[in-house]
C-alpha cells in the first residue's frame, strides 16, 4: 500500500470502508430484524388485548360480540373471552368451513352460533393459514369478571421476515456496486486537485515561469494551492532579485578590476617620472644636476600624486555610499554651502552664475556624500566652460539642474564619460582637465543611493547639462 500512487490508494481505502459497511449493515437487518419485527408484533398485539378489555367493560353485549370480532379478524386469532356470564369464542386458525370468495370478490365466512350454559358461544371459521409458531396473550378484568385468551399465528412474520432475507444478498450486490462506483467518484474528485498541484509542482520545481496550481475550491486543498502560488512567485522574484544583484555584484567586480587597472596605470606615469628625475638627479646627469629645478618637478608630480590617490580613495568609499548616515536636509542649503567657493573661482575666470532656486524640498540621504557630489559636478562645469560664459543652476520640483556654456560633448565621448580616468581629447587632459575621476565619483554616489541622472547637450543653451532626479 505504501508503493502505491494517491488514487489507487484513496480508492482501496474509500473501497474497504463502504464494504465494511454494506457488510456490516445486512449482517445486522439478518440477526435483529426478525427479533425487531417479532418484538413489535407483541408489543402490538399486548396493546390491541387491553384496548379490547376496556371495550368490553365498557359496551353493551351486543356490541362486545363486535369488538371480539373485529379483534380476531384483524390478528386472525383464536380468541376466548369469559366476562360477566358471557363467554365469547372465535377461532379463526381452525378450519370449520371453507371460505368461498362472493362475487364482489370478499371472502364469506361462516359464524357457528351456539348457546351454553354460561352463555352464547360463537365460532367464525375461513381458511387455515398453516402451521406455524404462535403468540398467546392472557389477559385478566380489573374487575375479576373474567379473562381474555387470545392465541395469534405468527406466520405472516415469519413469511415478511423470509422475502426480507431472500432479497439480502441481493440487496447486498447492488451495494456493493453503487460502493465501487462511489469509491470511484469519491477518490478522482479527491485526488484530482492534489494531482494537480503535484503536477504544477513538477513544472515548478524546472521553474517554468507560466507554472501555477489551479484552484477551484475554497476549502484546504484551495488554500494549499493558493500558498503554493504564492509561494512560487515569492521564489521567482527572490531568484529575480539575485541575478540582478548576481549581475551587480559582476559589473562591480569588473568596474573594480577596471578602476585597478586604470588607477595603476595613472599612478605608475608621475612615480615613473619622479624615479626618473631623482635617479638623473642622484648621478648628476646632464641638465638634472640643476636640482633646485627638477625638485621643484618632483614635488609638483607628488602633490599631483597624492591628490590622485586621495581621489580614488574618495571613488572608493562612494561605492558605499548608501551605507552612510543618512538626514534630512534641504537640497537648496547644501547648494548654497557649496557654490560658495565656486563662484568665486568663476568669478576669477570671467565666468558668470545663475542660480534659480524655486520651492525649497527635503531629501533623507547621506549629506557629505550628496555634496561632495554636487562639488564635483560644480568644479567640472566651472573648468570646461568656455571663457565669458555662464553655469546655470537651478533646483526645483524635486530636480537639480546644472548646465555649463561649452563646447558640447560628442555621442562618442559621452558614453563613457563616466568611466574612470576617462578623459577626452580635446581640451580634456592632465594639464586642464584633472584625471578623469570627478563624473565618475558622482556617478558612483548617486548609482551607490539609487538616484536618477542624466548628462547631456543642453536644449536651452549650447553646451552640456547634468540633471540628477531626487
Amino acid at each position: 500500500m505504501k508503493k502505491l500512487k494517491i488514487f489507487p490508494k484513496t480508492f482501496l481505502y474509500t473501497l474497504s470502508l463502504m464494504l465494511i459497511i454494506v457488510l456490516l449493515s445486512h449482517t445486522l437487518i439478518y440477526f435483529l430484524m426478525p427479533w425487531a419485527y417479532n418484538y413489535q408484533q407483541e408489543k402490538a398485539l399486548e396493546t390491541d388485548t387491553a384496548r379490547l378489555v376496556e371495550q368490553i367493560t365498557t359496551t353493551s353485549p351486543d356490541d362486545q360480540l363486535n369488538c371480539v370480532m373485529d379483534f380476531a379478524t384483524k390478528w386472525t386469532a383464536n380468541v376466548s373471552v369469559e366476562y360477566d356470564g358471557f363467554s365469547y369464542h372465535m377461532d379463526l386458525l381452525k378450519a370449520e368451513t371453507d371460505a368461498t370468495p362472493s362475487p364482489d370478490g370478499k371472502v364469506e365466512v361462516t359464524i357457528i352460533a351456539t348457546t351454553t350454559e354460561d352463555g352464547l358461544k360463537i365460532s367464525l371459521a375461513e381458511n387455515p393459514l398453516g402451521g406455524a409458531d404462535f403468540f398467546k396473550v392472557e389477559q385478566g378484568f380489573a374487575d375479576g369478571a373474567g379473562s381474555i385468551t387470545a392465541v395469534v399465528s405468527r406466520q405472516h412474520i415469519e413469511d415478511a421476515v423470509s422475502a426480507v432475507l431472500m432479497i439480502l444478498p441481493f440487496t447486498a450486490i447492488l451495494c456493493m456496486v453503487i460502493s465501487v462506483l462511489f469509491a470511484l467518484a469519491y477518490s478522482r474528485m479527491f485526488t484530482r486537485p492534489i494531482e494537480q498541484i503535484s503536477a504544477a509542482t513538477e513544472q515548478m520545481r524546472e521553474l517554468e515561469p507560466d507554472a501555477h496550481c489551479p484552484n477551484d475550491t475554497q476549502d484546504e486543498l484551495g488554500m494549499l494551492a493558493d500558498n503554493v502560488n504564492s509561494l512560487y512567485q515569492t521564489l521567482l522574484s527572490t531568484i529575480q532579485t539575485l541575478e540582478q544583484e548576481i549581475e551587480k555584484v559582476e559589473a562591480a567586480d569588473i568596474q573594480k578590476s577596471n578602476f585597478l587597472r586604470a588607477a595603476s596605470h595613472e599612478l605608475k606615469t608621475p612615480v615613473t617620472a619622479v624615479s626618473a628625475m631623482l635617479e638623473n638627479m642622484i648621478l648628476g646627469v646632464g641638465k638634472y644636476k640643476e636640482g633646485d629645478t627638477y625638485l621643484a618637478k618632483c614635488k609638483a608630480l607628488t602633490d599631483r600624486l597624492a591628490q590622485m590617490i586621495k581621489e580614488i580613495l574618495d571613488a572608493s568609499r562612494a561605492e558605499f555610499a548608501e551605507e552612510q548616515e543618512q538626514t534630512d536636509f534641504l537640497i537648496a542649503d547644501v547648494l548654497r554651502t557649496v557654490m560658495e567657493p565656486y563662484q568665486l573661482i568663476a568669478k576669477a575666470k570671467g565666468i558668470a552664475f545663475s542660480v534659480d532656486v524655486g520651492e525649497p524640498f527635503t531629501v533623507h540621504l547621506p549629506q557629505g556624500m550628496i555634496e561632495k557630489a554636487i562639488s564635483n559636478i560644480l568644479a567640472n562645469a566651472v573648468s570646461y566652460t568656455k571663457p565669458d560664459g555662464t553655469i546655470y543652476v537651478s533646483c526645483k520640483r524635486r530636480q537639480l539642474v546644472i548646465e555649463n556654456e561649452c563646447t558640447p560633448i560628442p555621442p562618442e565621448h559621452l558614453a563613457h564619460i563616466f568611466e574612470p580616468f576617462y578623459r577626452p581629447d580635446y581640451g580634456r587632459n592632465r594639464a586642464t582637465g584633472g584625471n578623469g575621476l570627478g563624473l565618475y565619483l558622482v556617478s558612483t554616489i548617486l548609482k551607490s543611493l539609487d538616484i536618477s541622472y542624466a548628462f547631456a547637450p543642453s536644449e536651452n543653451i549650447e553646451g552640456m547639462s547634468f540633471q540628477i532626479f531626487f
